[in-house]
């Protein structure tokens, strides 16, 4: 493997935070936030299995709001 091949990314973490959170800002300066392991875990796994794709834009999280 060449490292033209290998995607590169920043990581950045707030610190003090619990679940971990913060964003990765890919090489075209698109940036990813994520908010715990899993989203972490996805994010690193699209970046593997796609180093050329550019990043997609984040969806807000979506809520409910119960009805009284």
């Amino acid at each position: 493997m060449t490292a033209a091949n290998n995607p590169r990314i920043t990581l950045e973490l707030e610190t003090g935070t619990d679940p971990i959170r913060g964003s990765i800002e890919h090489a075209d300066g698109s940036r990813r936030p994520f908010w715990g392991w899993l989203e972490l875990s996805v994010e690193l796994r699209r970046v593997a299995a796609q180093p050329d794709a550019p990043a997609e834009q984040p969806q807000p999280p979506t809520t409910t709001k119960e009805q009284p």
